[in-house]
């Protein structure tokens, strides 16, 4: 779906009289508007002649090949989440998790944002059973285990480095990150369990919670080396991206820069990373010759990327017909809530 559509589509339903909370109204409209403002920076310093250039110089068997990278990282993912699902007790098939993962891509891009969507994908794969707290616990811990696993790999690509372009201060900013993770993951619950009374109902829904956390090392193991392929598959394919597109940026810069690309356009300030993610490719990589024309192309192709998958999850629901009932449940839950 082509951006001007799926934009228009978002400031649509920002403003649609099903409203929302005049709270998450705000929140969207700050998310839009620092992708326009971001966005607008970055193109301020653009030739747009030279853009055109830089686009028309990826072949549609490279575009294809990175719509197919990212198609396989996606099911990457959606396999490690039925694992920590499963170890929470969700034993589901593959395809019904795939299934709740594609819907849940397609609520995050183009509907519910990122929180509204992982809500979304956990409520499906719970279905009507009673794991509904288990099930979004295990979205919150793909999540989380994820994000660690992405700021370790920058760190440590980033010692082999050479480069002054990432401050010793923001990496250690994000090794909060990991940190808290794994405090999270192996204090929490008892720092939690310690603090509530056995019979209290807050402790029983946290009980169920982290019965999320896999704690099995077998599991742990498992779902890590699955998030290092997929983070790396990642990189290597702005690796490709890059190279067609005529810059010539060593695999190590790659390796150690788009991590924290990545991190910084996932923080729910943008939409999709929109704005965000091309200043952050400029700042990691100008100093190795990215123009400011291939940050804009590269950030281009990689929503297309994303959102050309995250439709799957919308034909999936369309087919399924019960994408409707699912929102609306999703609704009333963050109305209650």
């Amino acid at each position: 779906m082509p951006f001007p559509v799926v934009f228009w589509a978002e400031l649509r339903a920002l403003f649609s009289r099903r409203s929302r909370s005049p709270l998450k109204t705000a929140k969207s409209l700050i998310k839009v508007l620092v992708s326009i403002g971001m966005l607008a920076l970055v193109l301020h310093l653009v030739d747009f002649q030279r853009l055109g250039q830089t686009l028309s110089e990826i072949s549609i068997w490279t575009f294809s090949l990175i719509i197919l990278g990212y198609a396989l990282g996606q099911l990457l993912s959606a396999w490690k989440w039925s694992l920590i699902a499963a170890s929470g007790g969700i034993h589901s098939t593959f395809p019904v998790t795939l299934r709740a993962y594609l819907i849940g891509m397609y609520a995050n891009c183009f509907g519910l944002g990122l929180v509204g969507g992982d809500v979304l994908r956990g409520l499906l794969l719970a279905g009507k059973t009673e794991n509904k707290t288990t099930a979004l616990a295990s979205v919150v811990a793909d999540r989380a285990h994820g994000l660690a696993v992405l700021v370790v790999l920058g760190m440590l690509f980033a010692l082999f480095d050479g480069r002054d372009t990432i401050s010793p201060d923001f990496i250690y900013f994000t090794l909060l990150i990991p940190i808290s993770v794994l405090a999270l993951w192996i204090v929490g619950p008892a720092v939690f369990f310690k603090l509530l009374p056995p019979h209290n109902r807050l402790r029983h829904k946290l009980e169920q919670a982290f019965s999320a956390f896999p704690k099995d090392i077998g599991t742990v193991v498992s779902i890590t080396v699955i998030s290092v392929v997929f983070h790396l598959s990642q990189l290597f394919l702005h690796f490709v991206i890059f190279r067609a597109l005529g810059a010539s940026i060593p695999l190590l810069y790659v390796l150690s820069s788009i991590p924290f690309v990545n991190v910084l356009a996932s923080l729910p300030i943008s939409w999709n990373g929109l704005g965000v993610r091309e200043n952050s490719y400029l700042f990691f990589l100008a100093s190795v010759g990215l123009t400011n024309e291939q940050a804009v192309a590269t950030g281009a192709i990689w929503l297309i990327a994303v959102a050309a998958n995250s439709a799957i999850g919308g034909i999936v629901a369309f087919v399924g017909g019960d994408l409707k009932s699912e929102v609306e449940r999703q609704e009333k839950l963050a109305v209650n809530d």
